[in-house]
């Protein structure tokens, strides 16, 4: 709940270093901003923001509108589709070009793969023995950390405008270089946290279909605001507050990440139960949304709970956080708004132009999975109106 995120972010009571199991810290390959605290943690967050910047999101903006642009073409000939294998291509496609600064191709490709074997690797026994899920995601891991390691090399002798460029840029001017090695687990970090984006795309077809209402709410405003044919900017999303409230809504039920780790650095109580120092603790973010949260009705798709006046997520200061809590120069997600915006080019260009079905099909969730899939992997035909 709210009162728990309060309490988790406090780095007077709960730290990062030695939080994650230990199998989950080697599929992250080792220590990178999530794992960090103290001065190296500032200095590190003050490099990795430089990737998501506002003029660094206005010059990403152009690459995935035309990104999602050119899959929805692609899907519309290509009859039935696992949609949701397609949205974990677009979603490394755009974040490798926009903030890796890799064009698309074979490379990209294989690291979509690699990350889908690595990401399965979360929630799997920890058993290293050949042929097992883990013993194939820390090989997933390796090959995966060899081409960022390039891309490391490959920015540093030639800046780009990509996200990389400009974390190495900012990490140098500010008198605390990055090594390849540091370098290359944090784009690690920073393209698992852009590929799982896939399943809140995946979520916002699953309440538009659900919610006809709310679609056609949706679709009256992004035709009156940024009809077809138009360049997106910055303003232009800025200015349709109903988008916000959809997309909000959405990343508060979406399951993305189950938990985030920490490990308490004093004893502390909440809610009556004492936690040891040392101990591990497991902040729940869904749950917090759902089960022990300051929504009503909190199970209900319902974007009209962000509007200003009814204004849900700000009865307490930590009620909304599908990107952690607290302040950005904490352990808040550095690509908040590189992932808002994101899923709101999708909805513009999905509702601008495009209608879809989904036929009959198991839409539960595949829990041994991070995030959990729909079991049938959401399966659809998608068609030019």
């Amino acid at each position: 709940g709210a009162e728990a995120a309060g309490r988790f972010i406090d780095s007077n009571v709960v730290m990062r270093e030695g939080s994650m199991p230990p199998h989950v810290q080697e599929l992250f390959g080792g220590r990178s901003l999530p794992l960090l605290d103290g001065e190296i943690h500032r200095a590190r967050k003050s490099a990795v923001l430089q990737a998501f910047t506002r003029s660094a999101l206005a010059a990403y903006l152009p690459v995935i509108q035309s990104t999602v642009e050119r899959y929805f073409e692609q899907w519309t000939s290509a009859g039935e589709i696992g949609w949701l294998d397609e949205m974990k291509r677009l979603s490394i496609e755009i974040i490798c070009t926009t903030v890796m600064g890799m064009q698309p191709g074979d490379e990209v490709d294989r690291l979509r793969r690699d990350y889908g074997i690595l990401t399965a690797g979360f929630a799997t026994l920890p058993i290293n023995l050949p042929g097992t899920r883990y013993s194939k995601a820390l090989k997933a891991r390796d090959r995966i950390l060899d081409v960022l390691r390039a891309c490391v090399r490959a920015r540093r002798a030639n800046p780009q405008d990509d996200g990389l460029s400009r974390i190495l840029a900012a990490a140098s001017s500010s008198g605390s270089p990055l090594s390849d090695e540091d370098a290359a687990l944090e784009a690690h970090h920073i393209v698992i946290a852009g590929y799982i984006v896939y399943a809140e795309l995946g979520a916002i077809v699953q309440q538009l279909t659900n919610h006809p209402a709310v679609r056609a709410r949706l679709a009256e405003e992004i035709a009156a605001k940024a009809p077809d044919g138009d360049a997106l900017t910055l303003e232009k999303l800025m200015g349709m507050p109903y988008l916000m409230q959809v997309v909000n809504e959405v990343k508060r039920l979406c399951p993305i990440v189950p938990v985030v780790f920490g490990k308490t650095r004093e004893k502390f109580v909440f809610d009556g139960v004492t936690i040891p120092a040392g101990w591990m603790v497991l902040w729940a973010l869904r749950t917090s949304h759902i089960e022990q949260s300051v929504y009503s009705n909190a199970e209900r798709f319902d974007p009209d709970r962000f509007s200003p006046e009814r204004a849900e997520d700000q009865r307490h200061e930590h009620a909304f956080a599908p990107h952690g809590a607290g302040p950005a120069m904490g352990h808040r997600c550095p690509g908040l708004d590189y992932a808002t915006y994101f899923m709101e080019v999708f909805a513009i260009v999905l509702l601008r132009g495009y209608d879809w079905t989904l036929p009959p099909q198991n839409f539960e969730f595949d829990w041994s999975k991070t995030p959990p899939d729909v079991k049938d992997g959401l399966r659809a035909r998608v068609m030019r109106v």
